[in-house]
């Protein structure tokens, strides 16, 4: 597959054959774009009717009824300028990320904005966190909610959501890329006896550390993975040792990995 002459991605080089384009869902430009339209609308309505009130209740009734009325008018002037603020907001908010735009590579991935094309190879990747929530409403599931943030080795971020089209592909293909690359350099480390942190925990050949808590692995009776939510058992232990969720822990594909080779995982 190759990139279109309109395609933002025509000058990226060095990153393999594409992919696919990953683009800002167009429903969610219009729907932004229609809420701006009706909170400007509704700005000056709800402002020039809280004045007219004002000034009718004045006309009517002289300065006698202003107290009583006043409060009540107040508030829907308020919440006149909260409507012109939300509506002035999404409007920057959609024109800011109108151009923004992702494309997936052979060897890494493309980012565009309004700052700019970013090309990042696979080995280029420091961290990646993925948080993905399934959502359910009087027990009817809803939907699921998709972040991955993305950290290179300069520390720049990059975080994708479910303004893209397909951002579970997406994700999916981000993190296997980036987990492939730096699999051999964890093991390595590990070897050689260094300490990897994994956001709020942290392990090496002999244990596992949370804050300044450590606990042996031949300590554990488990590490345990439930619904996004991991806990550290110990031997002859009631409570959690420690605890942490999947969207805390970086590159949380080769911790899972790691601690497999070192511990029970249920």
């Amino acid at each position: 597959m190759q990139s279109t002459t309109e395609s933002p991605f025509t000058s990226v080089v060095g990153l393999g054959a594409l992919v696919a384009e990953h683009k800002l869902k167009s429903s969610n430009r219009w729907t932004s774009l229609g809420c701006a339209a009706f909170s400007l609308i509704a700005a000056p309505l709800m402002c020039g009717g809280a004045a007219f009130g004002l000034y009718d209740t004045y006309t009517r009734y002289g300065l006698a009824r202003i107290d009583n009325e006043a409060p009540g008018l107040a508030v829907v002037a308020v919440a006149g300028v909260g409507a012109l603020a939300l509506g002035v907001w999404m409007i920057y908010s959609t024109w800011r990320d109108w151009k923004t735009s992702a494309a997936l590579y052979e060897a890494g991935f493309a980012y565009v904005d309004r700052k700019g094309l970013q090309q990042v190879r696979w080995d280029q990747i420091e961290a990646v966190w993925q948080a993905i929530t399934k959502h359910y409403r009087n027990g009817i599931y809803t939907g699921t909610t998709h972040v991955y943030t993305i950290q290179t080795q300069d520390k720049q971020k990059i975080v994708l959501d479910d303004k893209f089209d397909k951002i579970a592909d997406l994700g999916n293909a981000i993190q296997k890329g980036a987990t492939n690359a730096l699999y051999p350099r964890y093991v390595t480390a590990l070897q050689n006896g260094q300490r990897l942190t994994f956001g709020p925990l942290a392990i090496d050949r002999q244990g596992i550390y949370s804050g300044n808590k450590s606990l042996q692995w031949s300590e554990i009776k488990a590490i345990k993975l439930n619904a996004g939510n991991i806990s550290v058992k110990k031997e002859g232990g009631w409570f959690n040792w420690a605890s942490a969720t999947v969207p805390q822990i970086p590159n949380f594909f080769i911790f899972y990995d790691l601690i497999s080779r070192l511990t029970k995982v249920e």
